[in-house]
């Protein structure tokens, strides 16, 4: 098996940093002291600290994608799926990349433009399982998908919010339970 490449590890190395620290609370010298290379690496690879925290986020992106594939496994029903999904949903005290991202840097336009690409493909994941529930009956239809799609990933993002804020993890289980009820046709 290949070495990491230094550009692996400073990825690795700032997807830990912003995690835990968050992107404005972090620098570079951080980031690379954390990846244990030589602050030359990152300018090799990085022109700023903008590109890695987007290079950041596309990691991040890409290591929850099993997660959000338990959206998509045809062999449970939907609501079994979105069960899944938020229950592999358990975050840290850090909270989720993309919920810190977005209350740091929404207001940068490449980040946004990026994280507005994230929320469209996780909503259309919630979306395309939503559907296939209000087609077998077991959500209920009295809304578009995309917008209880739009409405879970929102309210999902808010509940870390506060999770991060009260430090009980309780408050993804009860987030949980309630979405489940709200979608469902009961």
């Amino acid at each position: 098996m290949p070495r990491p490449s230094h550009k692996d590890k400073i990825v690795d190395a700032g997807l830990a940093v912003f995690h835990e620290h968050g992107y404005h609370a972090s620098g570079v010298q951080t980031v690379v002291d954390h990846a244990g290379v030589p602050k030359g690496s990152f300018y090799n690879h990085f022109k700023s600290k903008e590109d890695l925290g987007l290079e950041v986020l596309k990691a991040y992106w890409r290591q929850s994608e099993d997660m959000r594939a338990a959206l998509r496994d045809s062999n449970q029903s939907p609501l079994d799926r979105i069960e899944a999904h938020l229950t592999a949903f358990n975050v840290t005290q850090a909270g989720c990349l993309v919920g810190n991202f977005t209350s740091e840097m929404a207001s940068e336009p490449e980040f946004r433009q990026a994280l507005q690409d994230v929320y469209k493909s996780w909503i259309a994941d919630f979306e395309a399982c939503i559907s296939e529930g209000q087609a077998d009956g077991s959500i209920r239809n009295d809304e578009t998908a995309k917008s209880l799609g739009e409405f879970v990933v929102t309210a999902l993002e808010g509940s870390v919010l506060k999770r991060k804020l009260e430090e009980d993890e309780r408050t993804l289980v009860k987030f949980r339970k309630t979405i489940l009820r709200l979608l469902g046709t009961c």
